[in-house]
């Protein structure tokens, strides 16, 4: 075997260890991809993606797709990878923001153990609740009584079980409570992110004042839309212009 593609699909860490030995442990084939980011393809053993990591393999290589070898692992749900690419020091955060992390990586593909792994990341929210958050949230879903409700928002200081509401809340009855979560300051920007993206603030700030004015409903939605824009503009003006 003469090439890492063929020492990928083996699966063998014996030949993995001779190729370390042998081969340029950082060469890219065709597609920009490292032999790093081939053993996140096929599901090498975490024992054979160390033997690389500890040959020097480097971490933030991009390939033409532009991922990294941690977005590889996330892509095909490998956590032994994860865990020991973190250990050897994988970027985390983005200078484009939260949504391109591994992080968000992870929650976009319904992963919340791998998303939960990588929380060290700027502006993380843990999407696995505690049981004592489970119920909270629960009840917070279930309230019917819209004042207890939006007091149980008000008062809450936790990110997680704000996010957790955002992304669990029945839109049709209405804008208000998400009004209320805009205004606690326990909740995150990715929150507001996918708030923005739940309520389809796009979809609000382009209607003209005369499909709003006379509905109170939409009017309040082009309020939470102008709202979270706004917010967001100022934590992030390089990501929403």
């Amino acid at each position: 075997m003469t090439n890492w593609a063929e020492i990928a699909r083996t699966k063998n860490v014996h030949a993995v260890r001779t190729a370390a030995g042998e081969l340029d442990v950082n060469e890219r084939d065709e597609r920009g991809r490292t032999p790093l980011m081939l053993f996140m393809t096929y599901k090498l053993p975490p024992d054979a993606v160390e033997i690389l990591l500890e040959r020097g393999a480097e971490l933030e290589i991009e390939d033409k797709l532009g991922e990294t070898a941690l977005l590889k692992a996330i892509k095909f749900h490998q956590s032994g990878a994860v865990k020991l690419l973190l250990k050897y020091g994988a970027r985390l955060d983005s200078p484009r923001g939260i949504r391109s992390t591994p992080w968000n990586a992870a929650v976009a593909r319904g992963d919340r153990a791998l998303a939960d792994l990588l929380m060290d990341t700027q502006g993380a929210v843990r999407l696995t609740l505690m049981p004592d958050e489970q119920q909270a949230l629960d009840r917070m879903l279930g309230e019917e009584d819209p004042r207890r409700l939006l007091q149980a928002i008000a008062e809450s200081d936790s990110p997680v079980l704000l996010h957790a509401f955002v992304n669990g809340y029945n839109w049709d009855d209405g804008p208000e409570p998400m009004l209320a979560a805009i205004d606690n300051p326990a909740c995150a920007e990715i929150t507001l992110l996918d708030m923005y993206d739940l309520a389809d603030g796009d979809y609000w700030l382009d209607l003209r004042k005369e499909d709003y004015a006379d509905d109170e409903e939409k009017a309040a939605f082009r309020k939470l839309a102008e709202r979270l824009r706004a917010r967001l503009e100022a934590a992030m003006p390089e990501e929403r212009s």
